[in-house]
């Protein structure tokens, strides 16, 4: 009972130490997914890469949501997910501002922005409400690529700016409905076994301390690493 109570108590957000470990942990299992399946997709050239691998990170973000309740944070994930891109300019010799880390980098970091926007504006109803988290997903995946595609031509590579709006339109259709189909589908997964499995690990984390963070630090260590054998393997 006692163990329940604590479990209870602690479960609002684990305290600014549990928040950085779990930052960190979901954070590096996203960039473990694009290192290693992200990399296998684009040596295939498979055409919806982008919308498997920014499906997981919504999958990711959402468990994040849903077992921390702090949606805002979910903006960290991203970040440690993006530095996964500096490691592989480190392994392949390449320089950090090069469009080889950027790209993908800027994509990462514009897609946790846009999800983050959105469930931070419905979190109230992102958890009772079905319907709250089918449209979160749509709207997070196509405004995604919108952001995207405003950097894009501020940075001189693509035609925002001077489009007008059914070209706009049209682009934001053809580029972001497979990334709003796909991470809706997965946001929805990613929702319901964080829900099932929350409270396991908070009762995991208050009752043996130790353990929790010596495993989740064995994650984020197993993540890195898997990483930096899948960048030296050429993924």
């Amino acid at each position: 009972m006692h163990a329940l109570k604590k479990v209870k108590s602690s479960s609002g957000s684990g305290g600014i130490v549990g928040l950085v470990i779990g930052i960190l942990v979901f954070g590096s299992v996203w960039g473990l997914v694009e290192a290693t399946l992200g990399g296998a997709l684009h040596l295939v050239h498979f055409a919806y890469k982008g919308a498997i691998t920014g499906g997981i990170g919504m999958a990711v973000m959402a468990a994040f949501v849903v077992t921390y309740r702090r949606p805002k944070l979910a903006f960290g994930l991203g970040v440690i997910a993006a530095l996964f891109k500096l490691l592989s300019a480190l392994i392949y010799g390449q320089p950090v501002f090069s469009p080889f880390v950027v790209n993908p980098a800027s994509a990462i970091v514009l897609e946790v922005l846009a999800f983050t926007l959105v469930v931070s504006l419905f979190h109230k109803r992102f958890e009772s409400s079905a319907k709250i988290r089918i449209g979160t997903g749509v709207a997070a995946g196509y405004l995604s690529i919108i952001l995207y595609a405003i950097l894009a031509s501020a940075a001189g590579m693509g035609k925002w700016a001077t489009w007008g709006l059914i070209e706009r339109l049209n682009s934001t259709l053809t580029d972001g409905t497979a990334l709003a189909i796909a991470g809706t589908c997965l946001l929805l997964l990613g929702y319901l076994v964080s829900e099932k499995l929350r409270p396991n690990f908070w009762q995991f984390m208050t009752v043996r301390p130790k353990a929790f963070y010596a495993s989740t630090i064995a994650i984020t260590a197993f993540c890195w690493a898997g990483a930096a054998v899948a960048f030296a393997s050429g993924l």
